[in-house]
């Protein structure tokens, strides 16, 4: 049997890839779902979903992510996450999240109150010094202006490189979006991750990341807002 390289792939599914979100019943609230099918190469894993809830121009966003990487129908490694955050005049308000990382579990809690930002795990408690901390939020471009972000998954909170590497035509579904790129790396966790977003509207297109040994993983769109993709047009490709 071939090798699963679990590390490489934690590397990546730790940044929070990945979640199926649902909105609070509130009046006059906006919501938008952002919903991709993962791949690891060619092979379809999962999924991830967001619901990013729109209220007074706070959000607040569920997420939900599945993996599952099988080998000749043998399980090799499971993942699944739950988090949800309220984020307020665009910075991270507050957070919880529960994950199972192929059977070891983290749970992570935190707030923001008094100009810092109070985090909780099963191993430590810690206060970050920082007015505006966000995580790896790929529905908000925003983010990418941080030079740290907190991993919703561990708690950890990881200095980043972003680099904006130009426009290029991206094909999502039939249509071909002038999009733009960006890189996102930490070398010590061996994070390594490219996103997408629509030129004309910021919208989240599409992630790549390295997972390890050659292998990559993908996100396809399944609905772009309101309008869904045939299951035969989801595809997200550089031209």
């Amino acid at each position: 049997m071939a090798r699963f390289d679990r590390f490489s792939m934690r590397s990546v599914l730790k940044v929070g890839l990945f979640a199926v979100t649902f909105a609070l019943c509130v009046p006059m609230q906006a919501s938008e779902e952002l919903h991709f099918r993962v791949l690891l190469d060619d092979k379809e894993i999962g999924h991830h979903i967001f619901r990013v809830t729109d209220h007074a121009g706070n959000q607040t966003v569920d997420i939900r992510a599945e993996f599952d990487v099988t080998f000749f129908a043998i399980p090799v490694y499971s993942y699944a996450h739950d988090n949800r955050e309220v984020w307020k005049n665009g910075c991270l308000s507050e957070i919880i999240s529960r994950t199972d990382d192929n059977g070891k579990k983290f749970l992570v809690e935190g707030e923001a109150k008094g100009g810092l930002f109070s985090v909780a795990t099963r191993e430590m408690n810690r206060q970050l010094q920082s007015k505006c901390v966000m995580t790896f939020a790929y529905w908000n471009r925003e983010f990418l202006q941080q030079s740290r972000l907190l991993n919703a998954q561990t708690g950890d909170y990881l200095s980043v490189n972003v680099d904006f590497e130009g426009t290029e035509p991206l094909r999502v579904g039939k249509d071909t979006i002038p999009a733009l790129r960006y890189r996102l790396r930490n070398q010590e966790k061996k994070l390594d991750i490219t996103v997408w977003y629509q030129k004309s509207s910021g919208r989240w297109l599409s992630l790549e990341s390295k997972v390890g040994r050659g292998k990559l993983i993908r996100y396809l769109p399944v609905s772009t807002g309101d309008s869904p993709i045939p299951a035969d047009e989801q595809v997200a490709a550089r031209l």
